[in-house]
Formats: C-alpha cells, sequence, structure tokens
C-alpha cells in the first residue's frame, strides 16, 4: 500500500467521513487516500504528497476559504493535478444567478440581504451554507414570503444566509419526484444514482418508489448520457473540476440545484432491484477508475512546504481575519 499513487482530500475536519468509502476501497482499484482536515492541514510545515481535491468550500466561512486557498496554490505548486480552486468558489445564490444569466436555469433566486424579494411564485425559502436546505414549505404570495423570512430570522437565522428560490416545477414521472445527479471529475462526467422522492424536496429518496422500467431507463443512461454538456456547463460556471451537480427535470428543461464539492459517496450495492445494483456497480467502477489515474499523475510530486504562506514559520496563527 504505501508504494500506491496517493491522491490527498482536504475537507472540514467534521466532513472528512463523506470519502471514508472511497478510502477504504481505493487500494483495491490501485491508489490510497490520505484525508486530511484543513485546520490540521493549515498548521503543518508541509502539505502531504500526491495529487489532491479541495473539498466542502459550502461549509466554510470566508476566511477559511482564503486559508485553504493559500494550502491550494502551496500544492498546485509541486507539479501534481490539483481539483477545485476555493477562491472561485461561488456560494448557491451566486451560482444560481449565473446559471440563470446563461439560460441553463430558468427560475428565480432573491437575495433578502440585498432587500430582495421574490418575483414569481410559488417559491421556497431556504439556507445558503452547509447543506441544511429549505426552511418550511412552498410559498405562494409575497405576504406568505415575507412571513416566513421574519420568521426565520426569529428563529436565530441570518439574514445573509438567506434566499427565496423559485420552485422549478419538476415533473412527477409516474406520480414520484425524481432528483438526478451527476459527478464531474475534470473533462469526465460519470452519472450519480437518481433518487425517487414522494415529497417535491426529493433529497435522500425512498426505496420501492421507482419502478423496474425507470432503473432499467437509469442503466440506460449510462452508456449514453444526455445530460453530460449540461453538467460540464455547471462545473465550467462554478470554476471547480470536482463535485456532484444535483438537478431535476421540468417541462422547460433542466433545472440545476446545486453543485456539491464535498458529496457523500456510497457505494452499497444491495438494493432489491437488480438493474438499480448494477447501475451503482458500473458508478463505482467508473468514478474509482478516474480517480486511480488521477492519483498516477501526481506520482513523483515533492511534499509542498508551507513555509511562509500564513505567517512565522509558515504556522496558522488564528486571528480576527481567520477565526
Amino acid at each position: 500500500m504505501p508504494g500506491l499513487p496517493r491522491l490527498v482530500i482536504y475537507a472540514t475536519t467534521r466532513r472528512l467521513n463523506t470519502f471514508r468509502e472511497i478510502r477504504a476501497k481505493a487500494p483495491k482499484a490501485g491508489f490510497r487516500v490520505k484525508l486530511i482536515g484543513y485546520e490540521a492541514a493549515a498548521r503543518r510545515m508541509r502539505l502531504p504528497a500526491g495529487s489532491a481535491i479541495f473539498t466542502d468550500f459550502e461549509r466554510m466561512s470566508p476566511p477559511w476559504l482564503e486559508v485553504a486557498a493559500a494550502l491550494r496554490a502551496r500544492a498546485a505548486g509541486s507539479g501534481a493535478p490539483v481539483l477545485n480552486d476555493p477562491s472561485r468558489f461561488l456560494p448557491r445564490g451566486a451560482l444560481l444567478r449565473a446559471l440563470g444569466r446563461a439560460g441553463i436555469n430558468r427560475f428565480g433566486c432573491w437575495l433578502p440581504v440585498l432587500g430582495e424579494r421574490p418575483e414569481r411564485f410559488p417559491c421556497f425559502l431556504r439556507t445558503g451554507w452547509a447543506h441544511r436546505g429549505v426552511i418550511g414549505d412552498l410559498l405562494h404570495s409575497a405576504e406568505a414570503a415575507q412571513a416566513a423570512l421574519e420568521a426565520a430570522l426569529e428563529a436565530g437565522h441570518t439574514l445573509s444566509d438567506l434566499l427565496f428560490v423559485e420552485y422549478a416545477g419538476l415533473a412527477r414521472e409516474d406520480g414520484i419526484f425524481r432528483k438526478r445527479a451527476a459527478y464531474g471529475l475534470r473533462d469526465e462526467v460519470i452519472p450519480a444514482l437518481t433518487v425517487s422522492q414522494r415529497h417535491w424536496v426529493a433529497k435522500s429518496g425512498e426505496v420501492g418508489l421507482a419502478s423496474a422500467a425507470q432503473y432499467g431507463a437509469d442503466a440506460g443512461e449510462m452508456t449514453d448520457y444526455p445530460h453530460a454538456d449540461t453538467v460540464r456547463r455547471v462545473m465550467a460556471l462554478a470554476g471547480q473540476s470536482f463535485g456532484r451537480v444535483d438537478f431535476g427535470l421540468t417541462a422547460e428543461g433542466v433545472a440545476v440545484f446545486e453543485l456539491n464539492t464535498n458529496p457523500y459517496i456510497r457505494f452499497g450495492t444491495g438494493h432489491p432491484d437488480p438493474q438499480r445494483a448494477g447501475t451503482q456497480r458500473e458508478i463505482e467502477a467508473r468514478l474509482m477508475a478516474s480517480l486511480a489515474r488521477l492519483a498516477a499523475e501526481g506520482t513523483g510530486a515533492e511534499a509542498p512546504r508551507l513555509a511562509g504562506a500564513f505567517g512565522w514559520r509558515g504556522r496558522l496563527r488564528l486571528t480576527p481575519k481567520m477565526p
């Protein structure tokens, strides 16, 4: 195992668990994974050698994004491939606006911190950071939206973290909502599992809702994925090279919800439907093979030095700028 190419994955300390299954299965795929939190990395004299992926920007404050950007610059200087750039990260509201301007999305997004209020309904109120999701249910009027905003502020949410999003009107497929997803890894697009749910906020999925025909259609898309160009456009607009794009289908086309730079990746194959289980195995094989190629490209690169990156002797000193 020590002789295998190494892939270094950075995340916030509490969210390193999202890649633990990748780390466990990496040796069988011909590489090894080093998981490291930003807090620990910033206090080292050298960063681990190898190809790297920087993740979890959605959970980081601006000062810590600056720390991550400094770490990324040193990692990139080693000559090994480095995926994702915290200095170019677009928060959820900014990304949704960019997707709208590019014509990818056709639903609105309004930021209360700028004094904006929804102009079309129904919409919903949600938080922007940390994947905490929707607050309450769909809102059908300006009065309901204002009441929801006031209630959220009273409950302790901050104005800068709230946004109104127009409901995209996901098409019901055989009476259920289905959320699609795909991994972007450099120029490659790898379909992820589609989840099916009764509620319009399709997130984790419910076993047994989708039909065999729907699972068969998902399996068929693995060979000719119809949304690959959209995923590539989203990754380019977001300025990142690794992550999972979550989206749905509407009467007007694709509706992109987010780019998750730190997706929770699990490869369970215990699903009762054989086509679904087969799709899971193919996703795992393709993703692990791509990560193995990425790790191999960093072979021989030196461990990046951190001297002078933050302060005296290259060590991070906590200041008001870096809480």
